[in-house]
């Protein structure tokens, strides 16, 4: 048993009987390694990563690879998902390497934390061999290690100043070339099977939400037929499960058919915002099913009883990965006895005798839809659908019988809030009273939390661990979401409370962006910025939307000129590489293309859902005669139902109807238009 038996997370506890003399990441670490002068060993990984799971297993319970590393190195376990910041220096570091990051992630630093040298999993063969290797060269050539570990050090920093352009000398709101940044984004779509060119896939939620706005609003119907190209095929591959819904990380192959089966919150809450609003867009069945599948697998699998969202469900079960979803094809037969049915479900799904997996197993994929397998069979579409359901629910009951995959209990602040957003852009779209209750519970679960210091998980009903910026700036938003479709200003006043306790927190002034930590990560590094958007927003584009919105709620000019700050520094890395700085480019598209406000005085807000209207950049709802919301206080006295709509501050008669409203935009969108 090593130190990581009094941890809280359920990924380090995972290692606390190994034979390696495990430390977490501290104090205590750094300085047996400064006393003993060895270098350490980051292990840096996650509870439902599958390769995290197979190292662990073929190296770190072996005891001759704990020897080794015990005796030539001081050993720290990571879990990124308690340490982000981390997480962030260590795969900048591998990645300024040369080499391809993932988990698990393994550097070799020195005994302040520099790193010199990183790997992801290695078979443990040579794993033992790379041991050996890097004890040898840190014994005899350690000059030659601290000038290695210095340049990576000095590349990181010198990474951080290259990504943003030098800070304006007057503020106004940055000029976006719009036709390079849709170009960049069209030259790498894969116009067969959706999404980018790769030979491997992740879903990047925040690039498709962009692209369908951005289509709309610049009049590029291409973008938006690339979203919904994208949308269609993750929703009929491997990628999402049919029978519990949710989808998993990503794909290793470009048809998004074979998966790493892990599921993600920060993924499913995410995808489930970005179909919501594709569904509003372009209403269809297929869109549906995943809404209501996802936000059921948010509700029955990974809620907990606090209200909050457990983090993930690992990729294996029993020691293997993907036995939970897969299927034989013996199985199959056995299973669906309705030959209808049978006859349905094997039309529709790529399975085969032989499997079209590993071991002989089957993902369940789609290789044809209801539409065309209704045309082959010559019955209902309907009918197709009502009976693969059927079968969807049998293969339910026996999986539910198989040793489900271990879930992550650990309730993170920011993908929490991921969730909060995606059922409330799902009661947006289906109009579910229950989305938005799961939606109300979770956030008022977080607000038990102090404002003013959050902790970043909560687990066994306890919160700990600093939260960082993402969580701040992700809470913040979900806040004014649900503000928007309840008109509890209360909302609204903790998401500008947040706002300025995270200025106070992360905000460099000199910069003009945020920082990720409210404090310095040792001292060998100094305190980062994360401005990448990858597989979820960066906490300095999160930052830059709440700012946006809270700054016309509250007429805060200074909210205004900070966001004009952000793009402003960030314009460079938005023309240059648009799918990083999707989130970015969302916020960019509000300021630019976004004129139109709509002002509601009333009970019922809905109505305003069921058109999709990315023109309108910000919504208020006024639920009573006094309001605390100062762009709301000329409106309140009226008598409700009275729909505003404004553009460019300046705000339009009332209308008491929603088609009243439609019809007033679309005069407005002609004036604008013909100017």
């Amino acid at each position: 048993m090593n130190r990581l038996i009094t941890e809280r997370s359920e990924y380090l506890r995972a290692h606390a009987h190994q034979p390696v003399d495990w430390y977490p990441w501290g104090e205590e670490a750094f300085a047996r390694a400064w006393q003993e002068q060895k270098p350490l060993i980051i292990s840096i990984g996650y509870s439902s990563c599958h390769w995290c799971h197979v190292m662990s297993r073929e190296s770190f319970e072996d005891k001759e690879v704990a020897r080794l590393m015990n005796q030539y190195f001081i050993c720290i376990k990571v879990d990124r998902e308690e340490r982000p910041d981390v997480d962030q220096v260590y795969m900048d570091a591998i990645l300024l390497m040369g080499r391809s990051g993932g988990w698990p992630l393994n550097c070799f630093a020195l005994p302040d934390g520099r790193p010199f040298y990183a790997v992801t999993y290695l078979p443990k063969k040579e794993w033992i061999n790379l041991l050996r290797h890097i004890a040898k060269l840190y014994a005899e050539k350690q000059d030659e290690v601290h000038q290695m570990a210095q340049r990576v050090v000095e590349a990181i920093q010198k990474m951080d100043e290259s990504l943003l352009k030098s800070r304006p000398l007057t503020l106004s709101p940055v000029q976006v070339n719009w036709h390079e940044i849709i170009q960049k984004l069209l030259q790498d779509i894969d116009w067969v099977w959706g999404g980018e060119w790769s030979q491997m896939k992740f879903p990047m939620p925040s690039r498709w939400i962009f692209a369908l706005r951005a289509g709309i609003l610049l009049e590029k119907p291409e973008l938006v037929r690339a979203v919904h190209l994208t949308l269609q095929k993750m929703a009929m591959g491997g990628i999402f499960d049919p029978i519990d819904g949710g989808f998993m990380r990503y794909t290793t192959d470009r048809f998004w058919r074979v998966p790493h089966f892990e599921k993600m919150l920060c993924d499913n809450g995410l995808l489930l915002a970005l179909y919501s609003e594709a569904y509003r867009h372009q209403p269809n069945r297929l869109y549906q099913q995943v809404i209501e599948k996802t936000a059921a697998f948010l509700l029955e699998k990974m809620r907990l009883p606090t209200g909050l969202f457990s983090a993930s469900f690992s990729a294996e079960s029993e020691g293997e990965e993907g036995l939970y979803y897969t299927w034989t094809y013996e199985e199959l037969e056995n299973i669906l006895t309705d030959p209808q049915a049978k006859r349905i479900f094997f039309a529709a799904h790529g399975v085969f005798p032989e499997g079209n997996w590993e071991k002989g197993r089957n993902i369940l994929y789609r290789t044809k839809d209801n539409e065309a397998i209704a045309q082959e069979m010559g019955l209902p579409q309907e009918a197709v659908e009502n009976l693969l359901e059927e079968a969807y629910k049998n293969l339910a009951a026996v999986r539910g019988k198989r040793p489900s995959p271990p879930r992550d209990e650990a309730a993170i602040i920011a993908w929490n809030a991921y969730a909060v957003i995606g059922l409330i852009e799902a009661y947006r779209a289906l109009g579910r009273i229950e989305y938005l209750a799961a939606a109300r519970s979770a956030i008022h679960a977080l607000l038990e939390d102090n404002l003013t210091h959050l902790h970043r998980i909560q687990k066994e009903k306890a919160w700990y661990g600093e939260a960082f910026a993402e969580d701040y700036a992700a809470f913040a938003l979900a806040l004014i979401h649900l503000y928007t479709v309840t008109g509890t200003e209360s909302y609204l006043l903790q998401a500008a409370q947040l706002m300025e306790r995270s200025l106070e927190l992360f905000y460099d002034e000199k910069e003009g962006l945020f920082y990720f930590t409210a404090q310095a990560l040792r001292g060998f590094i100094g305190r980062r910025k994360d401005i990448f958007d990858t597989s979820t927003p960066s906490s300095n584009s999160l930052f830059s939307e709440v700012l946006w919105w809270l700054s016309r709620y509250f007429h805060r000019m200074d909210y205004r000129e900070k966001v004009h700050l952000i793009l402003s520094r960030l314009e460079g890395r938005m023309r240059e590489s648009p799918t990083l700085a999707s989130f970015f480019l969302r916020v960019a598209l509000l300021e630019h293309k976004a004129p139109f406000s709509v002002i509601y005085r009333g009970s019922d807000i809905s109505p305003l859902w069921k058109r999709y209207e990315p023109a309108i950049g910000w919504v208020a709802f006024i639920s009573q005669e006094e309001t605390a919301i100062p762009a709301c206080t000329s409106y309140a006295a009226s008598a409700p139902p009275k729909w505003f709509l404004c553009t460019y501050g300046a705000c339009l008669p009332p209308v008491e109807t929603i088609d009243q409203l439609w019809d007033v935009l679309e005069r407005e969108k002609a004036r604008l238009a013909s100017n």
